[in-house]
């Protein structure tokens, strides 16, 4: 397994930490994992009335205005 350096931006690294916590792994291992699921998924987008539309599949969260709400209330 190659070793590298890597500068990424504060708030993927907390992202990495919390997802190796959550998931009882290293930071490394963390960061793999996150980095092939991000790969793996394609956004199927498509185009209405001049707006970039995404397409969700059916598994995807419903996303609500207390989401939104809660998730705003996470921000520094």
């Amino acid at each position: 397994m190659p070793r590298t350096t890597l500068t990424i931006e504060d708030d993927a690294m907390k992202v990495a930490k919390m997802h190796a916590l959550r998931h009882r792994m290293t930071l490394g291992q963390a960061v793999s994992e996150l980095v092939r699921q991000a790969a793996e998924r394609s956004l199927v987008t498509e185009d209405r009335n001049g707006l970039h539309v995404v397409r969700l599949n059916r598994r995807s969260p419903t996303v609500t205005a207390a989401l939104v709400d809660r998730l705003r209330e996470e921000l520094p």
